[in-house]
């Protein structure tokens, strides 16, 4: 209690929903901005892989210098994605209402382990599918033409994907977890901060 007779909350009894769901779905993200920049570069290192080592010293060093300056500006590209779309991200995936909810209320405390249960099945789902895939078919695909380039767009290219789906479920799961939460704090008359 303070001076004045209001109650003092503690840091540790609280946590930011808002930032939990935001962070979640910005992690995935970037998870997919990387794999794309990965996947284009193992595609482009295929193609350009032979055509590369056929050239002389001097004319490879010139190819070298103008592939870091398409990176530089595919990275460029990637951040100016990342700044433009994590916010409408974390928009679209947080209810409006709930930002700071006490984690002693037992039922609020019920759908954020629920919440993060869910997103950790879709994550060991969607990594063993891919497993699956990638053993049986994209394994021997890589093998096939004798390329680590095709590999690692494989390995890119799952990540990218699982990160998709992950997303979505945070997408689909954040709105309507805020949602529960903002009915359950109504009924136990509870205070939450915006």
């Amino acid at each position: 209690m303070t001076d004045s007779g209001a109650p003092v909350h503690k840091s540790e009894d609280y946590i930011n929903l808002g930032s939990l769901f935001r962070s979640s779905a910005t992690i995935t993200f970037v998870v997919q901005i990387v794999a794309v920049i990965v996947m284009l570069g193992s595609l482009a290192g295929y193609l350009v892989g032979n055509v590369f080592l056929s050239l002389t010293v001097e004319f490879q060093i010139l190819a070298l210098l103008l592939a870091s300056i398409v990176a530089l500006i595919i990275f460029l590209a990637a951040i100016s994605a990342f700044v433009r779309f994590s916010r409408r991200i974390g928009d679209a995936v947080v209810g409006p209402g709930v930002e700071e909810v006490r984690m002693d209320t037992p039922r609020v405390k019920t759908v954020v382990i629920l919440y993060g249960l869910l997103v950790a099945l879709m994550a060991v789902t969607g990594i063993y599918t891919w497993y699956l895939i990638d053993t049986n078919y994209l394994v021997a695909w890589a093998v096939t033409y004798n390329s680590i380039s095709l590999r690692v767009f494989g390995l890119a290219m799952g990540a990218f994907i699982i990160a998709l789906l992950i997303q979505i479920i945070i997408a689909g799961v954040g709105r309507s977890a805020t949602k529960v939460i903002i009915e359950v704090l109504d009924a136990d008359d509870s205070e939450f901060l915006d």
